[in-house]
């Protein structure tokens, strides 16, 4: 079982409101631009969040707050990511007209896969199983109004027995909050196929429609693939998830909304299953994004 699934890294967040527009994508490489690790202000921030991440029980190899980079994308506008971490920069025009940087998470290619990190709780002396190959956590703040906290992982079905296809389990789940004296909106999750990736094809999602509730409670998200299936046990609150399920494979989004003053934590996450050629591998990009409003 998954839940807050045994993670090592950290994943991003955004701040959005209404409808934006992607403009342009810059060089990965430019993010080094940004970079304010080094700073007093870039320290205490990295560490802020390694101590949150360890707070929600995400066990990571790099709570202590070492090995992260955090980068000022715009005055407080801040993203906190491993150091290895792939991530691209893109223009998207805001509501307002303005032009704003916004982080997109790039998941793990083949190389940079980390294989056997776990087995979920079976034994890899099973004849089909989920292996964790990959995981990383970030976190994106605004300085005044609040952050999200979101960290992905992924999974290879091992010892299938499908000859033309391997398949693979995306799990993207994020934590946000507001402050001081602003309410929290919504915080959003979604993932894409990057330009990068092989081929994908479906084979299952969850949620598998908008949740609705009255309170805070425990949800259970599964998916699988040939029988072998994999979950993970999350919070949904009031007043709900809304979720996106896009005719092209592989991309998703979840939404949680209502509106939570004083700030209290929420989460909102999905599971995606896909299939790619054998030999292949799914990539992703992930945005995290939030609203909170005055």
């Amino acid at each position: 079982m998954i839940k807050k699934i045994s993670v090592l890294f950290m994943c991003v967040v955004l701040v959005a409101t209404l409808v934006s527009t992607y403009v342009s994508a810059a060089s990965p490489l430019e993010i080094s631009k940004y970079d304010i690790t080094k700073t007093s202000v870039g320290d205490q921030i990295a560490r802020e969040a390694a101590q949150r991440w360890t707070g929600y029980g995400w066990t990571c190899d790099r709570c202590d707050g070492k090995e992260l980079k955090v980068y000022e994308l715009a005055p407080g506008d801040y993203l906190v990511a491993p150091a290895s971490a792939k991530i691209e920069l893109e223009s998207v025009k805001q509501p307002d007209g303005s032009v704003k940087l916004e982080p997109r998470i790039i998941t793990v290619s083949p190389n940079g896969s980390l294989l056997g990190l776990e087995t979920n709780g079976v034994s890899p002396m099973a004849s089909q199983y989920w292996n964790l190959v990959a995981a990383e956590c970030f976190a994106r703040l605004e300085g005044f109004t609040g952050w999200i906290d979101h960290c992905y992982q992924l999974h290879k079905l091992m010892g299938e027995s499908d000859s033309q296809k391997d398949y693979f389990e995306l799990t993207h789940y994020a934590t946000a909050k507001s402050k001081t004296i602003f309410t929290l909106k919504w915080a959003k999750l979604e993932c894409v196929k990057h330009s990068s990736s092989s081929t994908m094809e479906w084979v299952d999602w969850n949620p598998r429609s908008d949740q609705t509730r009255g309170s805070c409670g425990s949800i259970t998200l599964s998916v699988g693939a040939l029988g072998i299936g994999i979950s993970g046990t999350f919070t949904i609150c009031k007043s709900g998830w809304d979720i996106t399920k896009y005719a092209e494979a592989g991309e998703f989004a979840n939404k949680w909304y209502g509106w939570v003053w004083p700030p209290s934590e929420r989460e909102v996450a999905y599971m995606v299953c896909v299939k790619v050629p054998q030999g292949g591998w799914p990539v992703w990009g992930l945005t995290a994004t939030f609203s909170a409003v005055f």
